[in-house]
């Protein structure tokens, strides 16, 4: 495959990334860490236009499903743990401009999600932490919290907690068994399964399947046997990309990244040109960008860009060329990828 790099707009702190819908286009989202912007642009003109102004502090930004110009983002999760005014807020367009209005406030919310089961949506949120003391206090582990989305965006949501002692509660990925969505979260005590009540008032599922400690987490079937893998950074923004396969014991290490990745932080898995790949990425050593595929029976990696520090990445399909989009944090930077054959 071949990638070429196209910066869209200088965005310091760049950290989150999305894509959402526009009138049956498809347009990504940008936004900053840090008391900053959020940027919309276009996938096919990349005509740029500004979504908010501030407050910033943007780890997730979420499409809400089957709506036109409507996401959920978190802001107020400012570098260095800042982040006991963190909120989920409602961004829509009116045909004239954005606006935002916040549907809750849940102190150190860093990743979350809309999961649906039955007919009934649910707003799923991780927090890293519950509180802190200073940068370096990992006392008070995260926990997951859950409340139905109802249709009349915005109205308050009070979240109510469904599990927690989860420390550095970090790592997020959505799984669709084609029936309902359900996620993997990933904190020091390892990656937990969570799946939504079968019915209105039911109980949450939630269930350790990889005890060790993981920072962010991706699946995809990288070798093709009809059986995903599971790519995981270990630990905490750690310095390890590992893959692991699931076997009738459990999850078995399967494949280590033959060099040490300093502050490992992109890890997202799916396919570019029809082929089954996991991304990764470090924001600190050479600050590279990085692919994996499957060739001749063994898992290959290739350097995809190095020296901007990305922290999150999205892709979008296309029939001539895949987009990969590269929130650069380090380097301050929104920037896309063509990814061609």
């Amino acid at each position: 495959m071949k990638f070429t790099r196209r910066h869209l707009a200088d965005l310091p702190f760049c950290y989150a990334v999305s894509a959402i819908e526009q009138d049956g286009r498809t347009k990504l989202v940008f936004a900053s860490e840090e008391r900053g912007p959020c940027y919309g642009f276009d996938v096919e003109t990349f005509a740029k236009e500004t979504v908010w102004e501030g407050p910033g502090g943007t780890m997730s930004i979420v499409p809400l499903p089957g709506m036109n110009e409507e996401f959920l983002a978190v802001q107020g999760f400012y570098p260095n743990y800042n982040a006991v005014g963190t909120e989920i807020v409602h961004a829509s367009f009116n045909g004239r401009e954005w606006q935002v209005e916040t549907l809750f406030r849940l102190p150190f919310l860093h990743r979350f999600d809309i999961l649906e089961r039955n007919g009934t949506r649910y707003i799923f949120c991780c927090t890293l932490c519950e509180a802190k003391k200073d940068y370096d206090d990992w006392s008070m582990p995260g926990a997951l919290y859950a409340a139905e989305l109802p249709d009349d965006l915005p109205v308050p949501i009070p979240p109510t907690k469904i599990a927690d002692g989860m420390t550095r509660n970090h790592g997020y990925w959505r799984l669709n068994n084609g029936k309902f969505t359900s996620a993997l979260t990933a904190c020091d005590q390892g990656v937990f399964e969570v799946i939504p009540p079968a019915f209105n008032g039911g109980e949450w599922s939630i269930g350790n399947i990889l005890p060790v400690p993981v920072s962010d987490i991706a699946l995809c079937d990288i070798d093709g046997d009809g059986v995903s893998e599971l790519a995981a950074i270990e630990p905490f923004h750690g310095d390890a990309f590992t893959i692991y396969r699931r076997t009738t014991e459990g999850w078995s290490l399967m494949y280590r990244y033959p060099e040490k990745l300093p502050f490992c932080h992109v890890v997202w898995g799916g396919y570019l040109r029809g082929k089954p790949v996991f991304i990764g990425g470090c924001r600190s050593g050479d600050r590279r960008l990085f692919i994996l595929h499957w060739r001749d029976g063994a898992i290959r990696h290739h350097v995809i860009d190095t020296g901007l520090g990305p922290s999150n990445v999205a892709v979008i399909t296309g029939r001539n060329a895949d987009i990969l989009a590269v929130a650069n944090r380090e380097s301050g930077n929104a920037d896309i990828y063509l990814v061609e054959d």
